[in-house]
């Protein structure tokens, strides 16, 4: 998670439309996969700290974006967004 993150940080502004669904995807993925071990207080902490700025720069970056201009996978794209709970 800590890796999507920092690259959605630092790259965000570059996304693609496929780069924004591929991100999107991954951090599904990630949620799914770690949902499956046990962690610390500290540690779930953390990875909630993680979810919580990986989610906001997803936002940021698809309201911000160009991807806006392309409604189709824009509505898309949101979709999966809220699905796992991260509103607009």
């Amino acid at each position: 998670m800590q890796n999507l993150t920092y690259d959605i940080r630092d790259n965000g502004s570059y996304y693609t439309v496929k780069d924004w669904e591929d991100a999107a995807k991954k951090f599904a993925t990630l949620r799914k996969k770690m949902a499956n071990y046990d962690y610390t207080p500290a540690e779930r902490r953390q990875i909630g700290e993680l979810e919580g700025q990986c989610a906001r720069y997803m936002v940021q970056g698809i309201k911000g974006g160009a991807i806006n201009s392309i409604m189709g996978v824009g509505s898309e794209i949101r979709g999966i967004l809220e699905s796992l709970g991260i509103g607009f």
